[in-house]
């Protein structure tokens, strides 16, 4: 049913920037019909458009549907932040517009408790938050990723962030440790949950393109818009690079789009469609020295064996939400296709080789919410469910020159998961609610031996592990001002071990893999925080404390042998968390009624303590865990008008040393980058941005691989990826 509204407006329409901050007018809910006509003046303003006190005023139509109900709008994320009872922080992609947008690097950029790590101007490879992930070569594990709320990480936990078209993502929701729980995510991270724009957010016609150095090259088209119940938006991506170092070159292509039907007020199924190609080069890891000589320069093996990878990938998911009164009903189901050929090493000491193989990763989920009062107060009842499996068929092959040689090994992997859970959130007081739950989760690893050269029947080739964890959950919230909120949590996660922690290859037999039982990686954390806004200020501040038994961790024996991935007893993971946001001047030049209609000079600052050890190990005692920084710092000053100009500078630092080995005997050195940018970015018509990156021209590591220890590799310990250098970016783009 289609409704009007009439609203009398003094001055100009609502400011976009206002909007995207969640300071916007009442609105029609998202089950109300709510669709905005162009502007106009009122017939009883005079002829110039003025009412008799001399302001202009307009007239608004409003029929149709304002939001899509399986993809958010940003002021509907923003209410979590007063249900979250732990570290969570809302990210919108304003700023990440306003320079070079091509990694989730860029788009998260300043929200604390995320490190993420890349290397060649590329996608990240490794995020981590307390402490998940680190070890991670090139895919991220230990973090749930999500579009609209279903998921995107294969079953057995990866992540290909390069599958996800972040310009076509209106905002994020970063979930860190335990407050992912009504999403399924059970491990230590958290999760990350993308939002893609629809045919309400996205205009007719949008497009892009920028370049800078080491060749690098980006062109967006896309285009949304409403028909009647239906809306769509769709989008086509291309990028070049040569890469900052040798060998590192690197183009894909990207096609994504999304499609939504709208039935009556309280139903609307929304279709999406993902296909990409990426061929990249690698360029491998360097010694530290080797780094700080030239970082441009590849191992040698990199290009001897024209190390590689190369995919190309499907995704085809629906969504349907139902939403009546008090109560909402989320439904996913998805099914994900990936063909993806790998090049590394093959030589003495390692047989990985050609890694080549396809894959099938299909999906559901059910998610239940219910807010109505209980005894006269607020509450909130979540439950849900969900199932994700994976089927991967894969061999290795000698690398002969960056070609196929013999076969070596040949396997199949098949994953699953299947977590339950509930929560409810009661208000006990006014100001002050309490959140309890528990996830229940089943999760299956079974892996076949296929390889020529393996031992024995094939009922000995056929392993199979079966994990059960059950993770509880409790906290309070307290308003001690208007939307200032305190919170305390406790919390047990749980992971199971991913394949490339349980199958290593034979390095004696000449063939075939081995597999290496390991047990879920648990731990119990206790958090305790504050999140709002008092004038000038915006913050977000988050303590925890994680202890960990059987974490999951590369390592030697006691006589420095290398062991590869097992389970150690007892390590302790803590941190700080920390955002602080400051309208430092305001107005300066520009005057007017209103944030949106003056300009500003603000200061965003993210800290992030990773304070992660183990505890009276046998080999390494309570030495720090390798290969992420313990102090990690990000700000940009940054001056905004109203009319669009922008101009701001920003760094990213590591504060102090870190070591990338679990010995402790090797460590990457403190480093600061230095960045700016300037522009002019409208809404709708034309921007243009400049930016410039790393203008210290730091040489630092921009990823690590951390090993067991540094003193027992034969060899040089090249572990390294260096960062870019010096490097200058521009784009300009037209939105209709």
């Amino acid at each position: 049913m289609s409704m009007a509204v009439k609203a009398f407006c003094a001055g100009a329409l609502p400011d976009p920037a206002a909007e995207s901050a969640g300071n916007v007018p009442d609105r029609p809910a998202a089950g109300d019909s709510a669709e905005m006509s162009a502007a106009r003046p009122d017939s009883a303003a005079d002829s110039a458009g003025h009412s008799s006190r001399g302001l202009p005023r307009y007239e608004i139509i409003v029929k149709g549907f304002a939001n899509s109900l399986t993809s958010p709008p940003l002021s509907e994320a923003s209410k979590k932040k007063g249900e979250v009872a732990g570290g969570f922080t809302v990210k919108d992609a304003g700023g990440f517009q306003q320079g070079r947008s091509a990694t989730l690097q860029e788009f998260l950029q300043d929200v604390p408790g995320i490190f993420m790590q890349a290397s060649s101007g590329g996608e990240v490879s490794k995020v981590s938050m307390r402490g998940s992930g680190i070890q991670a070569e090139d895919q991220p594990i230990g973090i749930q990723f999500l579009l609209d709320g279903m998921p995107y990480n294969d079953a057995e936990g990866e992540a290909v962030l390069e599958d996800f078209n972040l310009n076509g993502v209106k905002y994020a929701e970063v979930f860190r440790g335990a407050n992912a729980f009504t999403y399924g995510s059970y491990a230590l991270g958290g999760a990350v949950n993308l939002v893609p724009l629809t045919g309400y957010d996205a205009g007719p016609l949008y497009a892009r393109i920028d370049g800078g150095s080491s060749s690098y090259m980006n062109a967006l088209i896309a285009s949304g818009g409403i028909k009647g119940p239906v809306d769509y938006y769709l989008s086509t991506t291309a990028h070049l690079l040569d890469g900052f170092r040798a060998h590192s070159n690197e183009n894909g292509e990207q096609l994504f789009g999304n499609c939504g039907l709208r039935i009556g007020n309280s139903l609307e199924t929304r279709l999406y469609l993902t296909a990409g190609a990426v061929d990249r080069a690698a360029a491998g890891g360097l010694t530290k020295d080797e780094m700080a000589a030239d970082p441009r320069q590849a191992d040698p093996d990199a290009i001897a064996q024209d190390f590689h990878k190369t995919w190309e990938m499907a995704r085809c998911a629906d969504k349907v939400t139902y939403q009546s009164g008090e109560n909402r009903i989320d439904g996913g189901l998805f099914w994900a296709y990936r063909n993806e050929m790998d090049r590394s090493y093959f030589g003495p000491g390692s047989r990985q080789g050609i890694y080549a193989f396809y894959d099938n990763n299909f999906g559901i989920s059910l998610n239940y919410v219910n807010r109505d009062n209980i005894f006269g107060r607020k509450n909130m009842l979540t439950v849900g469910s969900g199932l994700t499996y994976e089927n991967e068929n894969g061999a290795n092959y000698e690398n002969v020159n960056g070609s196929r040689g013999a076969l070596t090994a040949q396997g199949l992997r098949m994953s699953l998961n299947a977590p339950l859970y509930g929560e409810i959130q009661h208000h006990v007081l006014d100001g002050l609610s309490a959140v309890a739950g528990v996830q229940a989760v089943y999760a299956q690893r079974r892996f076949v031996d296929r390889s020529p050269a393996a031992d024995g029947d094939a009922g000995d080739r056929d392993k199979v592990q079966d994990f059960f964890g059950a993770n509880p959950k409790a906290g309070l919230i307290l308003e001690f001002a208007e939307d200032n909120k305190a919170f305390v949590n406790a919390s047990r996660s749980w992971q199971p071990p991913s394949f490339d922690e349980l199958v290593e290859m034979d390095q004696d037999s000449g063939g075939g893999y081995e597999y290496a039982p390991l047990r879920p990686q648990q731990a119990w954390t206790l958090e305790l925080g504050t999140r709002g806004g008092r004038g000038r200020f915006e913050w977000e501040l988050a303590a925890y404390r994680s202890w960990v038994t059987n974490e999951l961790l590369a390592m030697n024996d006691t006589h420095g042998n290398d062991i590869g991935t097992v389970n150690v007893a007892a390590t302790v993971h803590q941190g700080i968390e920390a955002g602080l946001d400051v309208d430092l001047l305001y107005p300066l030049f520009v005057h007017g009624a209103g944030r949106g209609n003056e300009d500003r000079i603000t200061l965003s600052q993210a800290y992030t303590l990773n304070d992660f050890h183990f505890q009276n190990d046998s080999v390494y005692r309570y030495n720090r865990i390798g290969g992420i920084p313990m102090h990690w710092y990000e700000a940009e000053l940054l001056y905004q008008t109203p009319a669009g100009l922008f101009a701001g500078v920003n760094l990213a630092s590591s504060l102090s040393r870190f070591p990338v080995d679990q010995a402790n005997t090797l460590f990457a050195d403190p480093y600061v980058l230095l960045g700016l940018k300037i522009g002019f970015q409208q809404k709708k018509g034309f921007t243009v941005y400049f930016e410039a990156k790393n203008l210290l021209d730091a040489r630092y590591p921009a990823s690590v691989d951390p090993i067991a220890d540094a003193t027992t590799v034969n060899g040089p310990v090249r572990i390294f990826q260096p960062g870019d250098g010096r490097s200058f970016y521009g784009g300009v783009r037209w939105a209709w």
